[in-house]
């Protein structure tokens, strides 16, 4: 009996480690629906079971927001955007505003599941906390809109295939700037 009386406390207060948060469950049902919202513009009025196509990119962002929502740091998360990316490809003809709405609903999402995934699960936001989170977001934001107007002011302009190289080039200095680093 004595063992008992020590043990079950401690076993209470490790089950309550985990417990999801409000704020937590806020962060993933946020980018749940933001994602959500990308596809449905991505697959517009044509349904999401209307045919075989949109029935495989609507199960792989269900199965992907599924990881996700279970855990935020999963790296199974990337099949919703992922899915929602190749359907934007294969349905084609969309307008730039449709794309760049598209675009900027998967960064929501990403946003929102990236700080899920950084923040305890148990933990609560303040208002200082979500200040800096937004503080945070914002030159993401900023740099977003800037490069978006920098390709639809260039979409017109027709460039030589050497732009290939420049391209690959400009690729591998965003990988190299953004990929974490050996201390």
């Amino acid at each position: 009996m004595r063992m008992g009386q020590v043990v079950d406390p401690v076993a209470q207060r490790l089950l309550e480690l985990q417990k999801v948060s409000g704020t937590q469950w806020l962060l993933r049902i946020g980018g749940a629906a933001a994602t959500v919202l990308a596809l449905l513009l991505t697959i517009g009025g044509t349904g999401l079971f209307a045919h075989f196509g949109t029935m495989l990119i609507t199960f792989f962002v269900a199965l992907g927001l599924l990881f996700q929502l279970r855990n935020p740091d999963s790296d199974l998360g990337l099949l919703a955007p992922g899915a929602i990316v190749v359907g934007a490809l294969a349905m084609g003809g969309g307008s730039m505003l449709r794309t760049a709405g598209i675009g900027f609903l998967l960064l929501i999402a990403h946003s929102a599941f990236a700080l899920a995934a950084t923040t305890p699960v148990h933990g609560v936001f303040g208002r200082s906390a979500w200040l800096l989170a937004g503080k945070g977001l914002l030159p993401v934001l900023v740099l977003s809109l800037l490069g978006g107007l920098l390709v639809a002011g260039l979409s017109g302009v027709q460039l030589g295939p050497w732009m290939m190289v420049v391209g690959v080039l400009a690729a591998i200095g965003l990988f190299i700037a953004v990929l974490p680093r050996e201390r």
